[in-house]
């Protein structure tokens, strides 16, 4: 039997903890299930720092956000560990912490493509503000192809 692949974008949302949660009641007793939790990360450039004021500032900001890439990181390996204690194996389950290149919503599809995903569990927002701004979610189904 062919294994379902199930790649499930992340971006530390509460409706990403409904998605999971969802994702969780609907697939975690299939055998056939393996699940890829997905987050990009906007890429931090390495810069060398020479010592005056304006780099020893810009080298305590790119500082700051290494760290916190690595506190985004570290939460990927809960969000794994949450689809485990729900019911997956561990060998069912992966997470990609990916720098984003271009657009998330092309990042998604060209991932996808790659690597032979057949579903993709998104969250919607919704709300005034949602209308009035493409979604990550609308970008993705207008752009997905079979």
């Amino acid at each position: 039997m062919d294994e379902k692949k199930i790649l499930f974008p992340y971006n530390f949302t509460p409706k990403d903890e409904k998605a999971l949660a969802w994702l969780i009641r609907t697939y975690s007793e299939a055998d056939d299930v393996s699940v890829t939790v997905l987050h990009f990360y906007p890429a931090v450039p390495e810069i060398i720092v020479n010592k005056n004021s304006v780099m020893d500032r810009m080298s305590s900001s790119l500082h700051y956000l290494r760290t916190r890439m690595a506190e985004e990181e570290s939460k990927m390996v809960d969000v794994r560990q949450k689809l485990i204690d729900g019911g997956f194996r561990s060998s069912q389950v992966d997470y990609l912490y990916l720098p984003k290149k271009t657009d998330v919503a092309q990042e998604i599809c060209a991932k996808a493509g790659q690597k032979g995903y057949g579903t993709i569990v998104l969250n919607r927002t919704g709300g005034v503000s949602g209308f009035f701004k493409t979604s990550v979610l609308s970008k993705v189904v207008s752009s997905i192809k079979n």
